[in-house]
């Protein structure tokens, strides 16, 4: 695998405070209830669903609407720590948001990954956001049915279940870095 360049790590930084600057949305009401920048572990998985629990909570919101953003946050997360992109250390360099206005949460991750992966990610995703409400429902039963797994071992629930859950398609972008990685980054709108 090639190093991840300087660079690279810069500009993933810079897209995390890109995502934390001002815009009219914040002004209108939008508000940062968790941002997390770094490495995904499981123990890190773990201790930001308590963080974000506890936020989710704390802003007003149900028990079952912390719930299903966990849900997804958990999810989103171990897509990163299991397919994302690792340093000469063995590290993923990822970052985490929750975002909060009046009506919904919206949780963002980015993460590097590689540009080889870029092609058959974006297919798969693009796929998952034509399917209706009936469509996925079906296909998640089928695919946990099914017990062909990934050579990273997934059998490919994480996104079903993410897109399940959402009440809007699951919006991501990939940007090329240079010949060999590029950011990808997930925003997944769930209602209070």
């Amino acid at each position: 695998m090639a190093a991840i360049s300087e660079k690279a790590l810069n500009q993933l930084s810079e897209l995390f405070h890109t995502y934390l600057s001002w815009t009219p949305e914040k002004a209108a009401g939008e508000r940062v209830l968790v941002a997390y920048t770094g490495e995904i572990t499981q123990q890190r998985i773990d201790n930001l669903i308590k963080i974000t629990e506890n936020a989710i909570i704390d802003s007003g919101s149900k028990r079952k609407v912390m719930k299903r953003v966990c849900s997804v946050l958990i999810e989103c997360l171990q897509n990163i720590s299991i397919h994302g992109t690792r340093d000469d250390d063995g590290k993923t360099n990822s970052f985490y948001i929750l975002l909060s206005d009046n009506d919904t949460y919206t949780v963002i991750t980015g993460n590097l990954i590689l540009m080889e992966e870029a092609n058959l990610l974006s297919y798969k995703l693009d796929e998952l956001k034509k399917l209706t409400t009936a469509e996925l429902r079906k296909l998640y039963i089928e695919t946990l049915c099914n017990e062909n797994f990934s050579y990273k071992g997934g059998a490919g629930l994480g996104f079903l279940t993410v897109a399940k859950k959402a009440e809007q398609p699951m919006e991501y972008s990939i940007l090329p870095i240079d010949d060999t990685f590029a950011f990808f980054t997930t925003e997944v709108v769930l209602s209070r």
